[in-house]
């Protein structure tokens, strides 16, 4: 009993040992749990991504949860920031240089995109615009238009992929390759993954100058960009129906552009397309694109307030949000496009763009002539593309007059012959596709 005593007193734990005991349980359950915490939220974080994209989980809501968002967007940029001057110190380090330092950034050449889903709609519109870019590139100026590239957000390869220079991205809905209700909410996602791609692959962006355009254009001459290096502004196009200040869109707005931002006439009426800019403003604008069309596509007040223009306001607010103002002239002083019917002559623009219809008729109230894009709808019409009726001569005894009451003049007669002639002569010119099964 004596020496199971003397045992037990030798193993007795005192005060100082217990408390050594729970400071090193609390330590190593702190540890673990941090472990653990930060491991969920890194596979959430993996996880959104790559359902989104570079997207990733963004949600704009009013009060709390907007401050929370306005934390988080400051920390990753923080956070993006650190990273990039450490990749940039990393290469240094190693001789390696920036890839986006080998980009150009003087010079007036200019290297165009075009955004699409390959439906054979928008490609009865590729080709002919991509025709008519051809014919001005053999202009005196076209030589300084030195690069095409179309950026394609479908699952997979479409008809046109060995006829105009493409880059594919990986789209967002995929359903939109046969019908969604709005494929362009893909588009700023698929240039952020060409923009992402050309920050490891500069040799993807041949120009200082970007310049971003739509399907339904036609080009009559080249576009004429200023250096780059001067302090010229970039040039976008002032769309009427783009509202920014209209009382009916401000709560909506301040969800996007909040009051300490400045006000609402901060951010222009305009669009992505077309704007000609430099591609640095690109890079700084697309995430916030990106950003913002994924927030009013999941917002359904701002969706419905904002309608089928939602994704062009993103861009707006993504512009005055980095501080990246356009140059805005209306037509005909206009240096990128016109848009007859509403506009009657092609002024100072080097491109139509016939996203208005129009449908001529007498006195009698026959119809004489029309034209519209809406009309060329067949899916076979992306392979042989037919060569478009021309308008008629004016006859005043006829009193022709447009859908909205609004007379046919010489004007607007002459302005659709040299806009149709020129998509008649790109059209001769394309071949005759055939879909592979």
């Amino acid at each position: 009993m004596g020496r199971m005593t003397a045992l037990h007193a030798s193993r007795r734990v005192g005060p100082q040992q217990i408390a050594a005991f729970v400071l090193v349980g609390f330590v190593i359950g702190s540890v673990l749990g941090y472990i653990f915490m930060a491991t969920v939220h890194a596979m959430l974080e993996i996880k959104a991504e790559n359902h989104y994209g570079s997207a990733g989980v963004v949600q704009v809501n009013k009060g709390q949860q907007q401050q929370q968002t306005d934390v988080q967007q400051q920390q990753q940029q923080q956070q993006q920031q650190q990273a990039d001057q450490q990749v940039i110190a990393d290469g240094a380090a190693k001789g390696v240089v920036d890839a986006t330092a080998s980009l150009p950034t003087t010079g007036d050449t200019i290297h165009t995109l075009c955004t699409s889903n390959g439906s054979p709609y928008l490609n009865f519109q590729l080709r002919i615009m991509y025709g008519t870019y051809k014919l001005v590139q053999q202009m005196p100026g076209g030589e300084k238009l030195v690069a095409f590239t179309r950026i394609l957000h479908r699952m997979k390869p479409d008809v046109l992929m060995d006829e105009v220079p493409t880059w594919r991205a990986q789209p967002l809905h995929p359903e939109c390759d046969t019908w969604c209700e709005f494929p362009v909410a893909d588009r700023p996602n698929a240039v952020q993954q060409w923009v992402d791609a050309a920050k490891k692959d500069p040799s993807l962006i041949k120009a200082p100058w970007l310049l971003m355009i739509e399907t339904d254009y036609v080009w009559m001459k080249p576009v004429a960009a200023p250096m780059a290096e001067s302090s010229s502004l970039s040039i976008a196009f002032p769309f009427g129906y783009i509202q920014p200040t209209a009382a009916s869109h401000e709560n909506v707005m301040r969800l996007m552009y909040p009051p300490e931002k400045g006000p609402l006439t901060n951010v222009q009426a305009s669009g992505p397309a077309p704007v000609l800019m430099r591609w640095n403003e690109l890079f700084k604008i697309c995430p916030e694109w990106e950003r913002l069309t994924y927030h009013i596509e999941h917002d359904a007040e701002t969706k419905e307030k904002l309608g089928w223009v939602r994704e062009m306001y993103a861009w707006d607010i993504g512009a005055a949000l980095q501080g990246v103002k356009f140059d805005l002239q209306l037509p005909p002083l206009q240096k990128l496009i016109t848009q007859p019917p509403a506009d009657q002559e092609l002024g100072e623009a080097a491109m139509f763009h016939y996203t208005w219809g129009t449908i001529w008729t007498d006195a009698s109230g026959a119809e004489v002539w029309k034209f519209d894009k809406r009309f060329y709808t067949d899916a076979n019409l992306e392979l042989e593309v037919p060569l478009i009726p021309m308008p008629p001569q004016l006859d005043p005894a006829k009193k022709l007059k447009q859908q909205d009451s609004q007379p046919v003049t010489q004007k607007l007669v002459a302005v659709y012959e040299l806009q149709i002639t020129q998509m008649n002569k790109a059209i001769a010119l394309l071949p005759k596709l055939t879909r592979s099964s």
